[in-house]
C-alpha cells in the first residue's frame, strides 16, 4: 500500500514546440493529471511538472520555415499549449520552459560536473541523425534505411562534439534495473532496456556545432548542447537544483495552477526529487532511462525512483498521421463530447500496457455504456426517486426488512468500504483502467440492486415503508461515495454529483469513502443529467 505521507513528483515530457500537441501528448498529460488529482485527493504532497522543450535543429527548423525566429515560433506554439491544457482543466503545479534562465544555466552546471567527473571527451563525430526525434541511430537500428518512429532518411553528420562516456555505465544501470524491477515499468518495457544493455552501451554525442539554439557550453560556446540531455535536466532545474532554498516560482508566475506544498525549511530538490516519477511515451523511454540516469550519475546525482513508459495510439487501424488526415485533436474531442467523455475514453481504452487503437464506434459504445447509461441513469433515478418519494430528504439509515435485499445492501457496504483501498492499489501500480473498472463495478452493483428492490414498486405499499428507506438511503451512499471515486477520474462529472446530493468533496479520500457518511435529513437539490447519450453518428 502506498504511503500517503511520503510525497510524489509527477512529471511529463516536455512538449517540442515543433507543432501543436495530438491526442498521444494528451494521453501522457492526462495520465499524470489523473494520478495527481488522484493522490492530492488522498491528501498526499504532490508536484505535477510539465512544459516546452524549446532547443535543438528540429525547432530550429520549424522557425526557419515558418519565416520566424526559434524564440518567437516557440512563443506561438507554447501559448497554444496553455490553451489546450486550460480546455482540459489540465491542474499542473509547475510549467517549465527549456528557454528559462534558471534552467540553461542548471543545464550548463550538470555539464560541468561531467567534465569534472572525467565522463566528457572530444571527438570526431559521424552518425545518422533523425532531426525529428533528435537521435543518433546505427544501421541496424534503422528499418529499410530510415528512422524507425519517423520513416524519414536520417541526416549524415560529422563533426567534432563532445561526447558523453556512455559506455561506462552499462553494468551500473544493468545493476539498478536488476536490483530495483519497478524502476522501470511495464514489465516489457524494462525488459526492452535491460536487453539493450546487455548489448552494450556506445558512447554517444552530446554536443553539436552546426547550429546556434540551443544551450551553449560554458568552456566552448561555439558547442551547443545535445537537446534531449538539455532537456531532461529540466527535472531537477524546475526544483531548483542544485542549491536553491525555494522552487524558481517567479520563473512560473503566470504558468502555474497548482500550489506549492514543499515544507519550510527544506530545499525542494531534496524533498521531491527522492520520489520522482516520470511519465513518458514508449519512445522515449531511452531517452528516460539510460540517457538520462547515465547523465544523473555522471554528474553525481540519483536517477529518479521510477519511469513508466505507455504505448502509442493508432487510429481505426492505422498510424496516425497528417498525411493520412486522421491526427486526433484532444481538443475538438473534449469540445464536442465533454472533457470527461475524453478523460474517460483515454483511461479506460489508452495504451497504459500496449499499443491501444482509436476507433469512433468503441468511443461511442463505451460513453453510451458506462457514462449515459451507467453512471448518469443511476445517479438520476436515484435522485429522481429520492425528489417524488422523500422529497429530496436522505430517510435514515436501516436495514430491509425484506433479507434478501439486506443481502444485497451489505454487499454494497463492502463494496465501498474496500473501494479506497483498491484505488490506492491501482494507481499506484499505474492501472487506471483497473481502478475505473472497480468504480464501475460499483455502479452496475448499485443499477442492479435498483432493479431488484424496486423502490417505485416499495412506495406503491404502505406496508414498505422500511424497506423504501433503506433503498434509498443505500443509494444515496452509493452517490456519496461515487462523487469521491471518480474525482480524480471524471472531476466534472464528480462535482456535478456533488452539487446534485448537496455535499462538497473536500474530505480527503480514506476518510470520505466509508459506509455511513450520509445524514438523515440531508437535503438533495434537484436532479440534472450527467451525461447524454451519443446517437449513432
Amino acid at each position: 500500500m502506498a504511503d500517503l505521507s511520503k510525497p510524489i513528483y509527477i512529471t511529463t515530457p516536455l512538449y517540442y514546440v515543433n507543432d501543436e500537441l495530438h491526442i498521444g501528448h494528451a494521453t501522457t498529460t492526462l495520465y499524470a493529471d489523473t494520478i495527481a488529482r488522484f493522490w492530492r485527493a488522498c491528501g498526499r504532497p504532490v508536484l505535477f511538472l510539465t512544459g516546452s522543450d524549446e532547443h535543438g535543429q528540429k525547432i530550429h527548423k520549424a522557425a526557419t520555415a515558418a519565416g520566424t525566429t526559434p524564440r518567437g515560433f516557440a512563443d506561438r506554439i507554447v501559448s497554444k499549449f496553455f490553451e489546450l491544457w486550460e480546455s482540459l482543466d489540465v491542474q499542473f503545479d509547475i510549467f517549465i520552459r527549456t528557454t528559462d534562465p534558471f534552467h540553461e544555466a542548471a543545464v550548463q552546471k550538470v555539464f560541468e560536473r561531467l567534465r569534472d567527473n572525467d565522463k566528457l571527451y572530444k571527438s570526431a563525430y559521424k552518425a545518422l541523425y533523425c532531426v525529428e526525434c533528435e537521435t543518433n541511430y546505427t544501421d541496424k537500428d534503422l528499418l529499410e534505411g530510415k528512422c524507425p518512429i519517423h520513416k524519414t532518411t536520417p541526416q549524415v553528420i560529422e563533426e567534432e562534439n563532445y561526447f558523453l562516456k556512455l559506455s561506462e555505465f552499462t553494468d551500473t544501470l544493468k545493476q539498478r534495473i536488476e536490483a530495483h524491477p519497478d524502476c522501470i515499468v511495464p514489465e516489457p518495457r524494462r525488459n526492452e532496456i535491460l536487453g539493450k544493455l546487455r548489448e552494450g552501451l556506445n558512447d554517444t554525442s552530446v554536443t553539436r556545432v552546426q547550429f546556434d539554439w540551443g544551450v551553449p557550453l560554458p568552456w566552448e560556446k561555439q558547442h551547443v548542447i545535445w537537446v534531449w540531455t538539455d532537456a531532461l535536466v529540466n527535472y531537477i532545474s524546475a526544483l531548483g537544483w542544485p542549491d536553491a532554498n525555494t522552487l524558481p516560482t517567479d520563473a512560473f508566475d503566470g504558468r502555474s495552477r497548482g500550489a506549492h506544498h514543499t515544507p519550510k525549511g527544506v530545499k525542494p530538490f531534496e524533498y521531491w526529487w527522492p520520489e520522482s516519477v516520470h511519465l513518458v511515451g514508449k519512445d522515449i523511454l531511452w531517452h528516460h532511462s539510460v540517457i538520462w540516469w547515465s547523465e544523473l550519475i555522471g554528474a553525481g546525482i540519483a536517477p529518479p525512483k521510477q519511469v513508466f513508459a505507455h504505448g502509442w495510439w493508432t487510429v481505426e487501424g492505422d498510424k496516425m498521421s497528417k498525411t493520412l488526415g486522421n491526427v486526433i485533436r484532444p481538443g475538438d474531442i473534449a469540445g464536442k463530447y465533454s472533457r470527461d467523455a475524453l478523460r474517460y475514453h483515454v483511461l479506460r481504452e489508452g495504451p497504459q500496457r500496449g499499443d491501444s487503437d482509436w476507433r469512433q464506434a468503441a468511443f461511442v459504445t463505451r460513453y453510451n455504456a458506462d457514462l449515459a447509461n451507467g453512471l448518469g441513469n443511476l445517479m438520476n433515478r436515484s435522485l429522481n426517486m429520492l425528489h417524488k418519494y422523500k422529497g429530496g430528504v436522505a430517510p435514515p439509515e436501516t436495514a430491509f426488512a425484506d433479507t434478501r435485499f439486506e443481502g444485497l445492501r451489505q454487499s454494497l457496504i463492502a463494496r465501498v468500504n474496500g473501494l479506497c483501498d483498491t484505488l490506492i492499489q491501482r494507481v499506484a501500480g499505474f492501472d487506471l483502467d483497473g481502478a475505473l473498472e472497480a468504480v464501475f463495478d460499483l455502479v452496475r452493483e448499485a443499477n442492479q440492486f435498483v432493479n431488484e428492490t424496486a423502490p417505485f414498486k416499495l412506495a406503491k405499499d404502505p406496508a414498505r415503508g422500511q424497506d423504501l428507506d433503506a433503498s434509498l438511503h443505500t443509494l444515496l451512499e452509493v452517490g456519496h461515495a461515487l462523487a469521491y471515486g471518480v474525482k480524480a477520474f471524471l472531476p466534472d462529472a464528480s462535482g456535478r454529483i456533488a452539487a446534485q446530493l448537496g455535499i462538497d468533496t473536500s474530505t480527503s479520500l480514506p476518510q470520505a469513502l466509508k459506509w455511513g457518511r450520509v445524514k438523515a435529513g440531508q437535503q438533495a437539490n434537484q436532479p440534472e443529467p450527467l451525461f447524454a447519450r451519443i446517437e449513432a453518428e
